[in-house]
Formats: structure tokens, C-alpha cells, sequence
């Protein structure tokens, strides 16, 4: 059958196109940027079946604090029944003079002036699946919280957490503070805490290493901050949208060990293309390019090394951190003072120890606290790769020479002053160690002369077998010491055990 066709109202029609012009203008005027988050299959499938958490952050660079909303979606992975969760409050760290998260001798350079400053995490309401949660504050500085379930939590059950909360940052040049220039946000939020096979895993917040374990999760954050202020953050910016004199901008990160970010009206950023990767630079002084060029060579070697790097974005982030870098899933900050013509040498080191994290730790996981050599032996040995892999001022013959046996035997040959009695275990959980000196000996130098020894036992081509056989079978998971030593004895088809024992604890 044929219709006429009625007669089209002309002014309304005018009236509906300038209205969807108004629209369409005003949408390309508030949102900058609106990007895909990442869809490599290998981000894709990791993403599946884990914790997620959707954080909107208020972000009040005046009163130096947060306000934030939180929503955790806890799923119970393991094979017991769950009465009660559990969170890090890391922010609570950092809120006791008489529990410092600095060795004493570091207090001055940690706080400007040496003046110390507290700062911490308060909760105002916390629901679990809709419903007022009963919860309890504990922890050597208060940095634990507890969540009692209604309802016994099932294996492959999920419970829904809700909370509100308020984070008051301090004057501080650690992982976790503000200065003049930027502010960082490294363990900032509540983070679930990780259940294995021993139960829930509390550790507090050391003074001495790495003092973080988590596991993979999923991750939504919204920045709402003044919008003269660049964030640089774990993860990819999907939106940014302007509103009068703030800024809105929302963060996607699937897969990742944790979430950080740091923001600064003073920022300059330089970016690369590597692969499906953009490597940025965030910097406010000094060598920010240079930064970026060592930045994007230790990812092309890495990736050749060990496995692609899989997120979209990986930032290096000048930043003041007095202890000289700080990893974290796709962000590394490096201290400010490396940013100079003079050290160079220095700011290339650092910058490619910090990206081989993101290997291991960032993607093959382990507990910080209780085996620390695990990533930061591999890592420190990672970053003596480099410089095989890379045609830099220095072989890696040296660097090995300068950074790892000359420090190691001038601390020997100290030690009968200094440590009459030094304890050479290297498999010690961090608190076991006396300070950063014999730590950074241990964990670091010995630690990567252990896998420097197995290389030179095995020949190139197979130590990078192991490696990549390593990350393969581990990336988003944790690890343990049978897990790594597993894999360099069915790579190589030797016993490795002994080798490792014999290193790690005489």
C-alpha cells in the first residue's frame, strides 16, 4: 500500500536541528578527550573475574585532602568460606611522630624542615551490599580496617562494599604527599588485602622496603580537581570534561596491581609511540626529554627481553621522592634531583629500574614484605640487563663491575666495623633486616648476582627462555620462591634448588 507522506512541520524541524547543534557543540566543548580503554585480548581476559573498584575522588589542592566515594566489588577467588574482609589503610601509616614509615636518620629529608606532619584516612560510612557494615579500625597505626560480613562469603560469591571517605595528605617527599610543586597519591585508598593459602595477608606498613601486596584488580577512578591541574596516573584517561573552574577527569585501568596518581599545575608532558604503547614524560625542571628517550629504550629492550609490556600507557613522573624512584602499575615516579645535566648517568639508571617493575611486581607479583628479593633481586639484575640491551655511555660489563660487585664488596669489607656480626640471608622478610644499607646489599646487590650467576652458567639464550617463560606462566598472578625456582628447573632441565638455596640463605 502507498501512504502519502504528511506534511512536514518546518519551524519544528529548525528548532530540532539547532537544538542538536547546541548539543553536539556543547558535548565537543566540555569533553576534551573520550578514548577506548584497552582492548588487547591479553588485558581482556586477565580483566575477567577480578576485584573491581570504582573510586570519585574530590581533590582540594587548599585543604591539601580528599573526599571520596568508594565502591569495591570483592569477589571470594579461594576455596574458604569468608566471615570478614579486610583493607590496607595505607594513608594511616603516615599519621604517628612515634610510628614512622622513615628510618630515623631519613625523618629530615622525608619531611621539609624536619618537621613532622601528619596525615590519614578517615571513614565517615561504609554499606556492604546496601546494608550499614559493621566494622572495626586496627593495626599497629591504625591502618587496617575489618569488615564483619552478615553472611558468610562462598567461594565465587561477591560482596558489594560502599564507603565514604576522607584522606588528609601531609607535607611529606614520600610516596604518599604533597609539596610545592606536586601532589603524589601512592596508596591512597583502601585496598582489599590479599587472601592465599596461609589466610589473610596483614602486613603493616615497614620502614624499611616495599611494604605492598595486592592482587590484580579493575579499576575506575574520577579526579574531580581545579583544571589547571594535569593528573598522571596509573591507567588510561577516557574523558575529561571541564565544568567552571574544575575538571573532571575519569581513568580506566583493567588488570593492574594497584592504583596511583599524582597531580601538578606545573607539569610539562612529552610523549612517544612505542608499539601500542604511548610513553609519556611528566616533568617540570630540567631533563624531561631525556627522560623520555631512556623511558622508551627501556621498554623496546624489555619487551624484547622478557614479553610485551600489554597496558596502552606507561608515565615517568618527575616528582619530589627523596629515596629516588617509586614503581607502580603503569606510573613510576622518579625524585626531581635526578633531572639534571649532571646526572644523566644517574636518571637512566633509575628510570630503567623502575620500568623493569613493571614486569616484575607490576605483572608477576609477590609479597614485598615477606620475600622481598623476588622482584627487586630480578629487577635490580634487569636493570644490569639493560645495558647489554641497549648501546648506551656504559657496558653492562661495567655496570655490573660499578653497581653491583664493587658495592657489595666495599660493604664487605666494612662490615666487621659496621655489622661485626652480619646476617647474609637474603630470603628474610624486610622487617628482619637492621636498615636500608644492609637491605639494599642484600636484596638488591646479592640478590642479582645470584641471577647473574645462573646466566653465566646457562648461557644467554636460555636465561632469557626462563624469563620469558617467567612472565609468560606469571604475569597477573603472585608468586612465590617455588615458583620461580620451578621455572628455571623445567626451562633449563636442571635442579636449580640448591643453587638458590645456597645464595639466599648462607
Amino acid at each position: 500500500m502507498f501512504s502519502k507522506p504528511k506534511k512536514i512541520n518546518l519551524r519544528l524541524l529548525i528548532s530540532l536541528i539547532i537544538l542538536l547543534a547546541i548539543f553536539i557543540g556543547t558535548s565537543l566543548i566540555l569533553w576534551e578527550s573520550e578514548n577506548k580503554v584497552s582492548d588487547n585480548p591479553i588485558i581482556v581476559e586477565a580483566a575477567k573475574d577480578l576485584n573491581s573498584y570504582e573510586i570519585y575522588i574530590d581533590f582540594d589542592p587548599d585543604s591539601k585532602s580528599l573526599e571520596c566515594r568508594q565502591r569495591v566489588e570483592y569477589k571470594n577467588r579461594s576455596k574458604d568460606d569468608l566471615e570478614s574482609l579486610y583493607f590496607h589503610l595505607y594513608p594511616n601509616a603516615f599519621k604517628y611522630e612515634d610510628k614512622p614509615v622513615f628510618p630515623a636518620e631519613l625523618m629530615g629529608r622525608a619531611y621539609p624542615a624536619g618537621n613532622f606532619t601528619s596525615a590519614y584516612l578517615e571513614i565517615d560510612n561504609l554499606k556492604v551490599n546496601d546494608d550499614p557494615g559493621d566494622y572495626m579500625i586496627l593495626g599497629f597505626s591504625e591502618d587496617l580496617l575489618m569488615i564483619d560480613l552478615d553472611e558468610i562469603l562462598a567461594p565465587g560469591d561477591t560482596a558489594i562494599v560502599d564507603m565514604t571517605y576522607r584522606v588528609q595528605l601531609a607535607e611529606c617527599y614520600g610516596r604518599f604527599g604533597y609539596d610545592d610543586i606536586s601532589y603524589r597519591l601512592g596508596n591512597c585508598y583502601p585496598i582489599a588485602c590479599v587472601y592465599g593459602d596461609s589466610g589473610w595477608s596483614l602486613h603493616r606498613y615497614y620502614d624499611i622496603g616495599d611494604p605492598f601486596y595486592s592482587d590484580m584488580a579493575n579499576y575506575k577512578v574520577v579526579v574531580k580537581a581545579p583544571k589547571e591541574y594535569t593528573i598522571a596516573s596509573t591507567g588510561d584517561v577516557v574523558k575529561r570534561k571541564k565544568k567552571g573552574k574544575q575538571a573532571l577527569t575519569e581513568i580506566r585501568a583493567q588488570a593492574v596491581r594497584d592504583f596511583a596518581w599524582l597531580a601538578s599545575d606545573s607539569f610539562k608532558l612529552s610523549s612517544k609511540k612505542l608499539g601500542d604503547t604511548t610513553v609519556n614524560s611528566y616533568f617540570y625542571t630540567g631533563q624531561g626529554k631525556e627522560a623520555l628517550d631512556f623511558a622508551v629504550a627501556a621498554l623496546k629492550a624489555y619487551n624484547d627481553a622478557f614479553g610485551q609490556y600489554p597496558y596502552n600507557q606507561l608515565s615517568v613522573v618527575q616528582t619530589n621522592f627523596f629515596i629516588g624512584g617509586m614503581e607502580y602499575p603503569n606510573l613510576v615516579m622518579i625524585d626531581c634531583d635526578m633531572y639534571s645535566s649532571s646526572r644523566l648517568d644517574s636518571l637512566e639508571y633509575i628510570i630503567a629500574h623502575e620500568l623493569a617493575h613493571q614486569w616484575w611486581y607490576g605483572l608477576v607479583g609477590n609479597d614485598q614484605v615477606m620475600e622481598p628479593w623476588i622482584d627487586e633481586g630480578l629487577t635490580e639484575y634487569s636493570t644490569i640487563l639493560y645495558y647489554g640491551l641497549v648501546s648506551t655511555s656504559y657496558t653492562e660489563d661495567q655496570v655490573i663491575d660499578m653497581v653491583q660487585y664493587n658495592k657489595y664488596k666495599a660493604a664487605q669489607a666494612r662490615s666487621p666495623y659496621l655489622y661485626p656480626e652480619i646476617d647474609e640471608t637474603i630470603d628474610r622478610p624486610v622487617y628482619e633486616f637492621e636498615d636500608w644499607e644492609t637491605y639494599d646489599l642484600l636484596v638488591y646487590g646479592k640478590a642479582a648476582l645470584m641471577f647473574h650467576g645462573i646466566r653465566e652458567t646457562i648461557g644467554d639464550d636460555l636465561f632469557f627462555d626462563v624469563l620469558k617463560e617467567y612472565y609468560k606462566e606469571y604475569r597477573f598472578l603472585n608468586v612465590n620462591k617455588d615458583d620461580i625456582v620451578g621455572v628455571f628447573n623445567r626451562v633449563t632441565g636442571r635442579d636449580f634448588g640448591p643453587y638458590f638455596d645456597q645464595w639466599l640463605y648462607d
